[in-house]
């Protein structure tokens, strides 16, 4: 099979594993090899090793280094993303987090094939230990600041519902808003420990590599400027000076920059050039 053609095959497994879950979100009538708890979990495993042996045949590992593109870029931290996932699912079952998660994991692997110079190491080359630690890091970050705003996601679509209160098929299907309020400020403690790892590190190895710290990088901005919302949040969490539906606002922003500094960038340079 083409490699243009793998990452769409997971990315359509995935879309499955998320029907079988919209389909129990809306408790329609399965049969019981289709249950969403027995399903699921074999979906999603089979959807990471597709995508996995899509990384593979990039070819990311060369005897000079390891080519981080775009595409490799995105693979890795769907999988991440998908990866915790299924954990997750294997642990405690299906939650309502897979309604919004799933689509939004099976979308990057629908696109990647369309990306730009998505088979050539046209974004980042590594050659060393702490440049790749860094880059492994920071896609981690991602990936776990991407958890966060789907939660985040959920607690405003469930405040509103309560608030209006349509409590439809999909809306009992979520957590309650205290679950997703912890499990969602969790995930914000570890990806703001792991962004500043990575701005850490980064800087570490532009001061190895170049002798100076390349402070004005819009990669470096960006991840600061993320950084510092998320410390602002959990400040304000300590003093519980912020709503949950300010919080989940603000945990957005601060995704949206982040998504910004290690994609959006480098995607709109790529389409420029």
């Amino acid at each position: 099979m083409s490699l243009s053609a793998m990452f769409p095959l997971a990315g359509i497994i995935t879309l499955a594993c998320a029907a079988l879950v919209w389909a129990g979100a809306r408790r329609v009538d399965l049969p019981q090899i289709l249950q969403p708890r027995r399903l699921a979990p074999i979906l999603m495993l089979f959807s990471i090793a597709v995508t996995m042996l899509a990384f593979i045949e990039i070819n990311p590992v060369t005897a000079q280094g390891i080519n981080f593109t775009l595409a490799a870029s995105v693979a890795v931290a769907t999988m991440i993303v998908q990866g915790i996932y299924a954990v997750g699912i294997l642990r405690h079952g299906i939650q309502g987090l897979g309604l919004f998660l799933l689509p939004a994991t099976a979308v990057p692997l629908l696109i990647i094939p369309l990306l730009p110079h998505a088979h050539t190491p046209n974004w980042v080359h590594t050659t060393s230990v702490l440049e790749t630690g860094h880059l492994l890091v920071s896609l981690l970050a991602y990936a776990i600041l991407t958890l966060a705003a789907i939660h985040a996601v959920m607690q405003l679509l469930l405040d509103r519902a309560l608030k209006r209160k349509q409590l439809n098929m999909m809306v009992q299907a979520l957590p309650s808003l205290l679950e997703i309020d912890r499990h969602m400020f969790e995930q914000v403690w570890l990806s703001t420990w792991l962004i500043g790892i990575s701005i850490l590190t980064g800087l570490s190895w532009q001061w190895i590599e170049f002798h100076h710290f390349a402070l004005l990088n819009h990669k470096v901005l960006l991840a600061m400027f993320s950084f510092g919302v998320l410390i602002l949040l959990l400040v304000k969490r300590s003093k519980a000076q912020w709503p949950g539906r300010v919080a989940s606002r603000v945990v957005l922003s601060a995704y949206g920059l982040l998504l910004l500094a290690y994609f959006g960038v480098k995607l709109i340079n790529s389409w420029l050039h």
